[in-house]
């Protein structure tokens, strides 16, 4: 009699002992799931743009009005120039779009493109510091340069060089006139020339489509810069060698 009661004391202790590994290996999964819906969810949260703005990449892009003045003669709008937009954009924890691919540049300027009105010619401020050398611009003798990008709604772009200035001190300015379908590119000088209309860029998914680090690396998001985490044997600031 004694030995079967140490028999099933036995093997209630073996029973509880694997409930307790069982347990302990469910809520390690229940916890991997736990960690892996979260990232998800803040991935879905970093697709998703403030109001008034629109996605494309991993970034969020403000189309902003020029400054609303209050006066004796009512409301009217100010010009604003680019030095000025710049500030206004780092209020909304964002920069004064400059232009990063050429595909970004076309989606971009469809947007504002279709947003604008018939009879509506906006005047447009942004940063001018990568776009040079991404479009390919020179500066020509002839004057007026045909740019030739995909676009969706079958304008002309056509950039207007500035003669004889440093390039740092340059801003651009999209001149939209939906009534001919041209968009012109016209360089002005950033602290002088004034625009009625400025766009801003908020990062917020600098990993987006896991397009920096290749096959060979995933992408750690850190919001406005990312870092690349190598595969095993794989090293190098994108995971290329």
């Amino acid at each position: 009699m004694l030995a079967k009661v140490l028999i099933i004391l036995c093997l209630f202790q073996h029973h509880t002992i694997a409930s307790n590994i069982l347990s302990q290996q469910e809520y390690g999964i229940r916890f991997k799931q736990a960690i892996t819906d979260a990232i998800k969810k803040i991935d879905n949260i970093a697709m998703s743009c403030p109001l008034g703005s629109f996605f494309y990449n991993g970034s969020c892009y403000f189309y902003l009005p020029p400054k609303q003045i209050i006066n004796m003669k009512g409301i009217r709008f100010d010009d604003v120039s680019a030095s000025e937009a710049a500030s206004h954009c780092r209020l909304l924890h964002s920069q004064l779009w400059d232009i990063e691919t050429i595909d970004e540049f076309a989606f971009v300027l469809d947007q504002i493109y279709t947003q604008t009105q018939s009879f509506d010619s906006p005047r447009i401020a942004i940063n001018f510091t990568q776009g040079r050398n991404l479009l390919k611009l020179r500066k020509k003798s002839s004057g007026e340069q045909y740019v030739f990008i995909s676009n969706t709604n079958e304008y002309s772009l056509i950039y207007k060089p500035l003669y004889d200035l440093p390039s740092k001190d340059l801003s651009l300015i999209i001149d939209i006139s939906k009534a001919t379908k041209r968009i012109y590119l016209e360089e002005k000088f950033r602290l002088e020339r004034r625009s009625d209309h400025y766009i801003c860029k908020m990062k917020i998914n600098s990993c987006y489509n896991n397009t920096h680090c290749g096959e060979h690396g995933q992408c750690q998001n850190l919001v406005v810069k990312y870092k690349c985490i190598c595969n095993f044997m794989y090293t190098g600031e994108h995971c290329q060698t």
